[in-house]
Formats: C-alpha cells, structure tokens, sequence
C-alpha cells in the first residue's frame, strides 16, 4: 500500500480503534462530556501534526491509528452531546445544523482531497488539521461549560479534581474497556485483511477471528460480572439494556445499516473510477449526490420528529425502503454509470442519512438519562462494526469476479498493474479496456446485489423490532 493510498483511504481513519467509540461515550458519563471533548480533539490534532512530518511507512500507520483514537472520540461526543445540547422539541436546529456543517465538508472533503493529492504534497492532508484542531480546542475549552449537561444543577457539580480521585476513578471499567477494545481490533483486522493480503483460511485471518470472538466472550462475560449490583465499577456496556425488544432492535438495524453504508460510500468510487476511467478526483465529484443528500435527509428527519412530531419508527422504514429501492437500482446499473447513478445516488444518500438520525433520535426515546452516552456510542460502533464486515463481504466478491474473468483477458503482468493503479485500464487496447471494464462492472454488480440483501435484512429486523401499536415520539422522551 502506497503512502498515498494510505493517506487518502477514509476508512482506515475510522476502522483502525472503532472500539473506542463506546468507551469514549461511557467515560465521559464519569470524566465529563467535555474533558473527554478536548482529549479527543487534543489526541487527533496533535497526531495530525505528526502524521504530517512522518518519514517512513511504519510510522504513518502507527500515527495514523492514533490520530484515528481521536477522531473516533470526536464522533463518539459529538452524538452523545447532540441531544443534551437542547431540550427535545428544538432538536430540529441542531440536527439542522449538524447538517449543515456536514454538507459543507462533504462538498470541500472530496474536491480538497483531491487537489490535494494530484497536485500537492499528501503532508498537508494531515498538517491542515492543525489549526482546524488549535481552533476548536479553543471553542470548546472557552465556550462550553465545564459542568456540561448539568449546568444549572449545583447538586451534580463536581470539581476536576474530584473526578479524578481514587473513588471516582474505581468507577470506570478499564478491563472491560481493554477486552472490548482488543476484540474489537482482532475482528476488524481479520475482516479488513481477509481476501486481500491474507487467504481467508490462512493462520493470521483465523487467528484474529477466533481469538477476537474469545475475547468478545470474555467481555460478555465480565460485563456481567460488573453489572452486578453494589459493584463499584460501571460496566462499559450494561447488559441489562439487551433485554429491551427496541433497544435490541436498534442495535441490530445500526449493525445491518452499516454493510451497505460503508461499500457504497469506499466502493462506489472505485467502481467509478475502474468502469468509466475517470480520475479519483472526478470520481469524488461524482459521489456528491450521495453526499449531500444524506445531511439533507438529517435535517429534514430533525423537522419532521421535533415539529411534526412523526414517530421515528416511520422515519426508520422509510429510510430502509429508500435504501432498498436506491442500492436495488444500483446493482442493476449495466455498464458505465451515466446520469441515472446520480438518481441513484441521491435516494441512497436519503436512505442513509434518515436511517442512522432515526435511530440516534430513537436512543433517548427508549433508554434513561444515565443509558443515553453509552447506547449512541453502542449504536454508532456496531454500525461501524457491521461497516467493516460489509467492506471484506463485498472484497471478497469483487476479488473473486475478477479473479476468475480476467485471466481470460489480461495477462499476469497486466493483472498485476491493474491491481496496483486502476488507471492502468485506460492504456489497454480499447477491445480489452471495454471488456475488462465490463467485468469490473459486473463485479460491483454483485457486490450491490449483496449489500440489497442486507439492505432487506434492515426493513425486516425494523418492521419486526421496532414496531409498536402506538410508536413513540419526541414527547416520550426520556432525558
């Protein structure tokens, strides 16, 4: 893998410490929503810069992963203090304006990545966070309130130094937080691996998987332990909450929204790139359907829960049904993509936008105050989690098309350069470019078709789990 190949992969920023993302949410609940804040913002700025200044590919990755422990931590407080932020009836605004913001880097992400990268040094990719970081570091130590989100309550107030006392320091579940955190690593290494730099068979691939799930047992195990009563620590993940039909409803459409969400937003580009011949640059722009539907639908989700007061249940299914109808359309797509991926696009980017802000709006509708932090985080590192699967599934398929189609028309020299620069497409015969574009294009294709199953899977498990014969809404919320 090139350096810039590494630098410009988003998925390695988020996939590397998803463990995190939970762990995050939970100490926050001791530590305080905005220390936990500012250690994020500290650890992906500060990491960014060395990234930045790097001289070898060792030491990228092992800077990247930690500048990834950053940013998994941003994502994490961001949800949970998204809700706690207003009172329930104005969460349209910051939802709203969440989107807003996330439209404006969907739109400058791609087109700066890619100036960026064929036109400058890939350093700046990370050195550009630096004052991005320094300023909200700022913002956020100056502005927010030290006793987030319990201003106003001279009862929970506690001083910085009492949150770091012996007493308050037991409470926090540090061997549950290391086996989450190591299984989580294992899995999504052996998932990520599989089918590309290791065989699935192979001793590194089943050792990983087999040893991660071990270790995701023994989580299991000691969180049931700690959930005992009068147990000084607080588990990470408190089982008790597996026992409620939504909350395990919520869980499981987070984890099958995740596969279809994830391969459309890495391999959709590539598909772009491989069949059409276009530059990453161009295939980025191309995404921008998707991109800015999805923060659209957030924000009309946001509108439609807090001044209509439309139960998110509906939200939910009708998410999945657009998610169905745009993957559905994608797969069938026959050859090169032309306007109609655009269409496409914009209903997948609705599908996913509504769908994972309907269950983050669900999670204070089915779970108390003290639940809240660590149900977003469970909801956004299952989804994650089930991204990562998603991804290695959709490898697998894709290798496997290819794998068998074209040897018939490229020679192993020839396999082996299309394997290292899609561009090298470009240079073939235009006979051979259009046939081994049309395999590529068929490879996708199954890949699409098996991210429609999982996009069923989401209706069904939704209709099914969440359903309730008078579905909740904003005016039954919890915190």
């Amino acid at each position: 893998m090139s350096l810039r190949r590494l630098v410009t992969n988003p998925v390695l920023l988020l996939c590397l410490p998803p463990g995190f993302l939970i762990i995050y949410a939970k100490f926050s609940d001791i530590l305080g929503r905005k220390f936990l804040l500012l250690v994020a913002v500290a650890f992906f700025t500060v990491f960014s810069i060395v990234c930045g200044s790097v001289s070898g590919m060792t030491q990228l990755i092992v800077f990247r992963a930690f500048q990834g422990i950053g940013a998994s931590g941003i994502y994490a407080m961001v949800t949970v203090i998204q809700p706690e932020l207003v009172r329930p009836e104005k969460w349209g605004h910051i939802l709203a304006a969440v989107a807003m913001v996330t439209v404006v880097s969907s739109v400058l992400g791609p087109i700066l990545g890619g100036l960026i990268n064929d036109h400058g040094s890939w350093r700046w990719v990370f050195l550009l966070n630096a004052p991005a970081g320094a300023l909200a570091t700022a913002m956020i130590a100056f502005l927010m309130p030290t006793h987030f989100p319990n201003q106003g309550h001279p009862e929970a107030y506690v001083h910085l130094r009492a949150k770091f006392s012996r007493a308050s320091l037991a409470r926090l579940d540090l061997l549950g937080a290391a086996l989450l955190l190591a299984a989580t690593v294992l899995v999504v290494f052996g998932f990520e691996e599989a089918g590309s730099r290791y065989p699935w068979a192979s001793a590194p691939i089943l050792a990983a998987l087999v040893v991660g799930a071990v270790l995701f047992v023994t989580f299991l195990f000691w969180e049931r332990v700690v959930g005992r009563p009068h147990r000084v620590q607080e588990p990470i993940f408190p089982l008790r909450l597996m026992k409620r039909r939504i909350f395990a409803g919520l869980m499981l459409v987070g984890f099958l929204t995740g596969p279809p969400f994830m391969t459309v937003l890495i391999n959709l580009p590539q598909r772009i790139q491989a069949v059409d011949g276009v530059s990453p640059f161009d295939a980025g722009v191309r995404l921008l359907p998707l991109l800015l539907a999805s923060p659209v639908a957030t924000a009309v989700a946001g509108q439609l829960v807090t001044k209509l007061k439309v139960p998110p249940f509906y939200l939910a299914m009708f998410a999945a049904s657009l998610q169905m109808l745009g993957i559905g359309l994608c797969s069938s797509i026959p050859y090169q993509s032309g306007a109609a991926l655009y269409g496409y696009e914009v209903l997948m980017g609705f599908g996913f936008g509504m769908g994972l802000i309907s269950l983050i709006i669900y999670a204070p509708l089915v779970v108390d105050r003290e639940d809240l932090a660590v149900t977003m985080g469970a909801i956004t590192q299952i989804r994650v989690l089930g991204g990562t699967i998603g991804l290695a599934i959709g490898a697998t398929i894709l290798n496997n098309h290819l794998a068998s189609h074209l040897p018939l028309l490229l020679t192993p020299t020839e396999m082996q350069q299309v394997a290292q620069s899609l561009s090298f497409v470009n240079g073939l015969p235009d006979a051979t470019r259009d046939a081994v574009r049309q395999v590529f294009a068929d490879g996708y294709n199954s890949q699409m078709r098996a991210m429609l199953y999982f996009s069923a899977a989401t209706w069904v498990s939704a209709a099914l789990l969440l359903w309730e014969k008078k579905p909740r809404t904003v005016v039954d919320v919890k915190i």
